[in-house]
């Protein structure tokens, strides 16, 4: 009977180490998979930010090349308005002043 309860005393000890085990194991994955999940989020906001950061970039380059055109066409359409008015600012004035004039 004695040796009965010794071998229950054996399993009881073996299958709480196991238990043990288990449990240090669980807790050994649980916090490999919480430092995979934090490095996945770690990079997956570095790659994020990256590419807001060259989509930024590149909006800022396109709304340059769109400025310089528009300090381009505004440039030309003041020059054509000077030359117009060197060619035309004889026959400007006296149009204008005969318009005073019928006033």
């Amino acid at each position: 009977m004695e040796q009965i309860l010794s071998k229950l005393s054996e399993i009881e000890i073996t299958a709480r180490r196991i238990m043990e085990d288990a449990d240090r194991t669980k807790k050994a994955l649980s916090e490999e998979m919480e430092k995979k999940c934090k490095d996945y989020d770690a990079e997956l906001e570095k790659q994020t930010n990256e590419k807001i950061a060259k989509i930024r970039a590149d909006l800022e380059k396109e709304k340059d090349a769109q400025l310089t055109a528009l300090i381009d066409d505004t440039d030309a359409a003041f020059s054509d308005l000077d030359s117009y008015y060197e060619e035309n600012h004889d026959r400007l004035s006296e149009e204008l002043f005969k318009k005073i004039l019928k006033l």
